[in-house]
């Protein structure tokens, strides 16, 4: 099995358990611990911001429950593992695709045998990407009267803007109708980083980072307008390792 590490995001609102889960990821070396939420909001708002490879996500959450966030956010790049104490969702998790079921209490051992299956689905949906998607060297936008092929080159950055996005890219901007997430999905993950729930950038154009004293990063773009775009701190680690700094 290839060693990744591959982003894990933790769904659990008792205390105890999510300790326990915490201390589970940490002692497999391929995964990497990314997010944590404590109610079904802040689950939903981290689903909405990142991507994450493995979710392991309780049901009976604060706000929104966990088969609700489960029929939101079905993914073929993400595999989400239902951990409870009760057996009678099953059923239902499995019919909207859930990787595995792990019923409370569960051990060390069983909880290894989740991962696994995780990370062989994760390599299947690797090697089953379209052939056609594979070359891909443009990101296709469309509007009400066109369709532009924009080269991944030529884009600089992408923000967010409400339920729409814009992409800067060297020639001008085009707006499209995409949440953001949706958007880093079609990019290339070694070309393209998120740095901001609001912001992607192409890693070609940055031109430093920036550290202030009060704890925060900006960056700033090889572009004619020398854009400065904030980085979050959840952020900044993983850009900080794409720039090898």
């Amino acid at each position: 099995m290839e060693s990744a590490p591959y982003s894990v995001l933790i769904i659990e609102d008792e205390y105890p358990a999510r300790m326990l889960m915490m201390d589970y990821v940490m002692n497999c070396p391929e995964l990497k611990l990314a997010g944590i939420a404590e109610s079904g909001d802040k689950a939903n708002s981290l689903l909405t911001e990142k991507k994450f490879d493995i979710v392991f996500m309780d049901i009976n959450l604060p706000v929104i429950n966990g088969m609700d966030i489960l029929r939101s956010n079905r993914s073929q790049v993400t595999f989400f593992v239902i951990t409870t104490a009760y057996s009678e969702h099953a059923v239902e998790a499995f019919d909207l695709e859930a990787t595995d079921y792990l019923l409370k209490p569960f051990s060390f051992e069983r909880f290894r045998k989740s991962v696994e299956k995780a990370l062989r689905f994760l390599q299947e949906s690797k090697q089953t990407i379209p052939e056609e998607n594979k070359n891909q060297i443009h990101l296709k936008i469309q509007s009400d009267s066109a369709v532009f092929l924009l080269p991944f080159p030529d884009i600089q950055f992408i923000s967010a803007n409400n339920k729409s996005c814009v992409i800067h890219t060297t020639q001008k901007d085009y707006e499209t109708p995409k949440l953001l997430k949706e958007i880093e999905e079609k990019l290339p993950n070694s070309q393209f980083i998120r740095i901001h729930k609001g912001f992607l950038v192409n890693l070609s154009y940055v031109a430093c980072l920036r550290y202030d004293k009060g704890g925060s990063y900006t960056i700033q773009l090889k572009n004619e307008d020398e854009t400065t775009l904030p980085v979050g701190r959840s952020y900044a680690q993983s850009l900080k390792e794409a720039l090898k700094l």
